[in-house]
C-alpha cells in the first residue's frame, strides 16, 4: 500500500498507467521560474505529457491555462504566449495595480504626519556663562552618563501601560495653524480613502496583465472542460475556512476530492478566487462562501495530486524557496510589521512541508535555492533571470546532476543579479565612470562562471548572457562597452 504524508495511506487509490500531473505552486510574480522549468520539461522531457493540473494562486493561472489542451505541443505554445505576456510586464503595477484610495492614502500620508507628529526638541542653551578654564584646571572631568539599564523582558511584559498623554505645545499648534487652509480637503480625503477601503476591501486590484491572461481567445473555460484533462485550483473559504478546489468543470470539490457543490461555477471565478490574496486583492463570492487565495492553507498542493488524482508520475514546480530572507533586529518593530513578518514565517513553514511532502512521495520536485525576487516584485531583469533559473534547475533534475554543479548555476544566477543592480544604478547615473567600471568587472566575472556551467543544463545563448544588458523597462540604446 502507498502511504503519503505522515505514513498515512493513500486508501482506494491506485496509480493509473501513463497518467501524469503536474501541481504548480503559488508565489505571485515568482510564477516566472515555473514558466522556465514548465519550457524545459516540454523540450526535454519526452514523459512530461500532464493531463492532471493542480494550482494554487498564481499556479492556478497556468495549470487552468495548460490544461485547454490535451496535446503537449499545443501546452507549449500557449505556454510561450504566456511567457511573452508575463515578460512584457514593466513594473508592479502591470499585476498590483493600487486602489484609488490606496494611492490617495499613500501619496498624502506624508502631508499629515508633517501636522500632528511631535517637532523635534530644541537644544536647550546652557544655563549659565561657562565658567574661565582656569577655575576648572584642577577639577576632575566629569564621566559621561550611564546609560539606561534594559528593562527586563519579563517586567516589560509584565508591567501594566501607563496612561498616555499627548504633548501639545504652541509650535505644534502653530504648525496645524499654518496648515488650517488643508484641513477641510483633508477631511474629504479621509472620507474617501475610508470610503473606497470599504466599498473595494482591497489594497490593489488586479493589473492589465490578468486581463490579456484571462481574454476569451487566451483562455476559455470551455476549452478546459471539453480538454480530457482533470483540473483542481485551491482556494480557501473564509466563513468555514476549509480549503477547497474548483474542477475543470466548475464544480467545488472539497480537500479529499469529494464533491461539495454540484452546481458548475464560471471557472474564471475559479482562477480569481485562487490568486486572491487576503488584503491584496479582494475576496470573491461564489455560491455560499467568498474565497481567498488558497495559498493561505496550501501554497502547494502536492497532496491532492499525489495522493488523490491517480497519477503515475508526479511533476512537481515550485517558485518558494524554502526560507525567509534575513531581517534587522525587529526589536522595536510595529504591531504591523510583527503581524507581517509572523505571516511570512508561518507561510514559509507551511511550504516546507508540502515541498518535504512531494519529494518523500516521490514526486519530482523542482525548486529554487535562490530567491531572485519576492511575490510581489516586477522588475524585468529579475522576472527573465528567474524564468532562466527555473529551466535551469528542471535541467538539474532531469539529468541527476551533482550539488556541485548546481551551486556553479547558482553562482551565475547571483551574479546576473549583480549585473541588473549595477546596471540599474547606473541608469541613474550614466555619466559616474565607476559605476560604468562596476559593470565591467560584474559581466567579466559572469563571463567566468559560465565557463565552469553545465552546457546542457543552460538555456540556449547563455553563453552570451555577459556580452549585453539585462533586460530593463527603459530601452538601453548604449552599446555594451565591455566586450
Amino acid at each position: 500500500m502507498r502511504r503519503g504524508w505522515f505514513g498515512l495511506p493513500f486508501f482506494g487509490i491506485k496509480p493509473e498507467p501513463a497518467v501524469v500531473s503536474c501541481t504548480l505552486s503559488g508565489g505571485g510574480s515568482r510564477a516566472s521560474f515555473q514558466v522556465g522549468a514548465l519550457r524545459y520539461l516540454y523540450r526535454h522531457d519526452p514523459t512530461f505529457a500532464p493531463s492532471v493540473f493542480v494550482g494554487a494562486s498564481a499556479g492556478s493561472i497556468l495549470a487552468s491555462g495548460l490544461a485547454q489542451f490535451a496535446d503537449r505541443d499545443e501546452q507549449l505554445d500557449w505556454l510561450e504566449g504566456f511567457a511573452r505576456i508575463w515578460d512584457a510586464m514593466p513594473d508592479s503595477d502591470a499585476m498590483f495595480t493600487p486602489r484609488t484610495w490606496y494611492r490617495k492614502m499613500l501619496d498624502e500620508a506624508p502631508s499629515w504626519l508633517e501636522i500632528v507628529q511631535p517637532p523635534a526638541p530644541a537644544e536647550r542653551p546652557p544655563s549659565r556663562l561657562p565658567r574661565p578654564a582656569f577655575f576648572a584646571r584642577n577639577k576632575a572631568p566629569e564621566s559621561p552618563p550611564s546609560p539606561e539599564p534594559a528593562l527586563d523582558p519579563v517586567q516589560f511584559a509584565l508591567t501594566p501601560d501607563q496612561e498616555l498623554h499627548s504633548t501639545w505645545s504652541l509650535e505644534q499648534l502653530s504648525t496645524i495653524a499654518s496648515h488650517v487652509g488643508r484641513l477641510p480637503r483633508m477631511g474629504s480625503d479621509v472620507s474617501a480613502i475610508w470610503a473606497g477601503l470599504e466599498r473595494t476591501q482591497s489594497m490593489y486590484r488586479p493589473g492589465p496583465v490578468l486581463l490579456q491572461l484571462l481574454e476569451p481567445d487566451f483562455f476559455s473555460p470551455a476549452r478546459v472542460a471539453d480538454s480530457g484533462n482533470r483540473v483542481r485550483l485551491a482556494m480557501v473559504a473564509l466563513e468555514s475556512g476549509e480549503l477547497r478546489y474548483m474542477t475543470e468543470s466548475g464544480q467545488i470539490v472539497d480537500r479529499s476530492n469529494r464533491v461539495f457543490d454540484d452546481e458548475h461555477h464560471d471557472l474564471v471565478l475559479g482562477v480569481l478566487a485562487s490568486c486572491s490574496i487576503p488584503g491584496v486583492f479582494r475576496a470573491v463570492p461564489i455560491a455560499d462562501e467568498t474565497y481567498v487565495d488558497g495559498g493561505t492553507r496550501e501554497n502547494l498542493p502536492a497532496e491532492l495530486a499525489i495522493g488523490l488524482m491517480g497519477a503515475s508520475r508526479n511533476y512537481v514546480v515550485s517558485s518558494h524557496n524554502g526560507g525567509v530572507a534575513r531581517r534587522e533586529s525587529m526589536a522595536n518593530a510595529s504591531i504591523f510589521s510583527v503581524v507581517m513578518r509572523s505571516t511570512e514565517i508561518l507561510i514559509d513553514e507551511a511550504g516546507r512541508d508540502e515541498l518535504e511532502y512531494a519529494i518523500s512521495a516521490g514526486a519530482l520536485t523542482i525548486y529554487p535555492e535562490v530567491s531572485v525576487h519576492d511575490s510581489m516584485d516586477v522588475t524585468p531583469a529579475l522576472l527573465r533571470i528567474n524564468t532562466d533559473y527555473g529551466w535551469i534547475r528542471a535541467a538539474e533534475h532531469r539529468l541527476g546532476l551533482s550539488a556541485q554543479v548546481a551551486r556553479r548555476h547558482r553562482r551565475i544566477v547571483e551574479q546576473r543579479m549583480v549585473c541588473a543592480k549595477r546596471e540599474a544604478a547606473w541608469f541613474d547615473e550614466p555619466d559616474n565612470v565607476n559605476r560604468q567600471t562596476a559593470i565591467t568587472m560584474a559581466k567579466e566575472h559572469l563571463r567566468t562562471l559560465l565557463a565552469s556551467g553545465h552546457p546542457d543544463a543552460l538555456p540556449a545563448g547563455a553563453q552570451d548572457w555577459w556580452k549585453g544588458f539585462e533586460a530593463h523597462a527603459q530601452p538601453v540604446d548604449v552599446e555594451p562597452w565591455w566586450c
